[in-house]
C-alpha cells in the first residue's frame, strides 16, 4: 500500500469516528461540554471527509488520464 492509500485510509477512519463521536455528542444532555465536543467532533469529520474526498479526486484524476495516455499508445502502435 503507497503513502496515498495509506493516508487516504487513515483519513476515513478518522471520519468514521469522528462521524460516531459526533452522534454520542448529539445525545447528550445540553451542556458547554456537550456543546464543545459536537464542535469539534463536527469540525473533524467534516475536515478529515474534505481532505480524503480531495485525495479521491486527484487519484481518480491520475488513473483517468494515465488510461487515456494508455489507450493513445496502443492506437499509435
Amino acid at each position: 500500500m503507497n503513502r496515498v492509500s495509506r493516508n487516504f485510509w487513515i483519513l476515513v477512519a478518522a471520519a468514521v469516528l469522528a462521524v460516531g463521536l459526533l452522534s454520542m455528542a448529539v445525545r447528550l444532555p445540553p451542556s458547554p461540554i456537550a456543546g464543545v465536543l459536537t464542535a469539534v467532533s463536527g469540525l473533524a469529520a467534516a475536515a478529515s471527509m474534505a481532505l480524503a474526498g480531495r485525495i479521491l479526486v486527484v487519484t481518480g484524476a491520475v488513473r483517468a488520464s494515465a488510461r487515456v495516455r494508455h489507450r493513445g499508445r496502443r492506437r499509435a502502435s
